[in-house]
């Protein structure tokens, strides 16, 4: 792992036969400001270091409370990740959930944001209108078009959802609302139904395979929770399962007769107690684990069968939740088939906004196109000799050591007879500019090539007395903001 920290979650099984493991992590991070000032991601404060500590190929967020115009670069801009956000349109500080998905392992084809397919996606149609994701020809699918536009928009206004389709499977991150008040709730059931049904559309109609990750804010049975008797006070029923949301997950979920989806940590810890995700901070809950499980990794029966680990991560500090993550085998002829090209990443994600896109690394930077320059052992400062470039006029005298040159075409202001500057248009040796005056049987070698060189101490002698006269004229004159110091001869 990079900076020498060490992967914190133990390797899966190795399997039977040949195959490509894809690592998915959820965490609701509640604010991504501060999730890398608690340990062990404080250690080096970098997404990519918390993701490689992680092993973690695709990392869901959510509660980013980020709003559009305060991403900043780091975020953003993720060496080897590609980042997907969405924000909440409308409360400061509120809600938002972020995708990071490794490029050597995946890249998405398609990418949304919201549920409904109502928001405006990056195609236009004929009459140049921006397209919603369910209008565009390249939509991902599974689409409840009884939903009209304006609801939708609603209901995908708090940035709670991205939708990444990766061809073999399409990956769900979603931070559902909660009801602690109880006067959301009309929200909250329009909410859960909304992706209950993009789900079975996904499964049933399309006969896609389906990963849902993220904080479903629902205690699914008795076991998930250290006060189910509260539970049941809360939702004023006895029944701990007569909960609208309740009863909407588990129609949803295997072995409900019409479930679709499995719990992939249940699958492998189907008696566990005291598997909580999430803590009550006000009341420091979380060192004696008195808590509830909020976040999950739900998939396809299909994808379950290849669930080759999955587990919580309590340990793991900078949130009142804690990460989730799940080891998925994939056969190993399928590793290039999560990949889309770089040309095609989706135009969500985060490197294509404005104040991003362009932007290169430093190693990008020193790798531009051009001579390159370096320090010879008797020239201040040299270029090397292009392969195939003209070679310049030998000097007049020899001088031992002298790496060769090109001629580098860009046009300098130099000394003139009456004391103005003008432009060469032949490049000259720094040391012509600061030589004595040439004779006359000279001159015409000076004004050809500029090649003419004079002996290392009469060059130090010069330069020094050179420097010390244009020193004392800047001082005389008391000009020191100048662009140009002509220096007459």
């Amino acid at each position: 792992m990079s900076d020498g920290t060490s992967c914190l979650i133990p390797s899966s099984p190795t399997p039977s036969s040949p195959s490509r493991r894809i690592r998915i992590v959820t965490f609701n991070i509640c604010g991504i400001r501060n999730v890398l000032q608690f340990h062990p991601w404080n250690v080096c404060r970098t997404w990519a270091t918390m993701f490689d500590m992680l092993d973690a190929d695709i990392v869901c967020f959510q509660e980013t409370k980020l709003q559009r115009k305060d991403i900043e670069e780091s975020m953003a801009i993720v060496p080897g990740f590609e980042a997907f956000f969405s924000f909440s349109r409308y409360k400061k500080g509120y809600s938002g959930v972020a995708v990071y998905t490794r490029d050597s392992v995946c890249r998405p084809f398609k990418a949304e944001e919201g549920i409904t397919g109502c928001l405006e996606s990056f195609d236009l149609g004929s009459n140049g209108r921006k397209l919603s994701y369910r209008e565009s020809e390249s939509n991902i699918g599974g689409y409840d078009y009884v939903i009209n536009p304006s609801d939708g928009q609603e209901i995908d206004s708090e940035g709670r959802t991205l939708v990444l389709d990766f061809r073999k499977f399409v990956l769900i991150c979603v931070y559902c609302p909660a009801n602690s008040t109880g006067d959301r709730s009309h929200y909250r059931e329009t909410f859960l139904t909304t992706l209950s049904n993009r789900i079975r559309q996904l499964v049933e109609i399309e006969m896609r395979e389906v990963i849902l990750v993220g904080d479903i804010n629902i205690i699914r049975d008795r076991i998930d929770t250290a006060d189910p008797g509260e539970c049941v006070k809360d939702g004023d029923n006895l029944d701990f399962k007569a909960t609208f949301a309740r009863q909407l997950l588990d129609t949803l979920l295997v072995p409900h007769p019409s479930g679709i989806l499995v719990d992939v940590c249940r699958l492998l810890f189907p008696a566990r107690e005291g598997m909580y995700t999430c803590w009550n901070q006000k009341i420091n809950a979380r060192p004696g684990n008195y808590g509830s499980r909020l976040d999950y990794l739900l998939c396809t029966k299909a994808l379950s069968n290849i669930c080759s680990a999955a587990n919580i991560l309590p340990e793991l500090l900078g949130s009142d939740h804690c990460p989730v993550y799940a080891d998925l085998q994939f056969p190993i002829d399928w590793a290039n088939k999560f990949m889309a090209d770089p040309e095609d990443t989706p135009r969500l994600a985060a490197r294509y906004f404005p104040e991003f896109s362009g932007r290169r690394s430093i190693l990008e930077m020193f790798k531009a196109s051009g001579p390159r320059i370096s320090v010879a052992s008797t020239v201040p400062l040299q270029v090397e000799q292009a392969p195939g470039a003209d070679k310049m006029d030998k000097p007049d005298r020899n001088v031992e050591n002298l790496t060769s040159t090109k001629v580098i075409h860009k046009r300098k202001l130099v000394p003139s007879s009456n004391g103005t500057s003008k432009r060469s248009n032949q490049q000259k040796k720094l040391t012509a500019f600061f030589k004595q005056p040439p004779s006359h049987s000279s001159s015409t070698a000076i004004k050809e090539g500029g090649d003419e060189f004079a002996s290392d101490t009469e060059e130090s002698s010069f330069f020094s007395e050179e420097i010390s006269r244009v020193s004392r004229a800047i001082e005389e004159s008391g000009y020191a903001g100048s662009t140009s110091v002509t220096v007459s001869t």
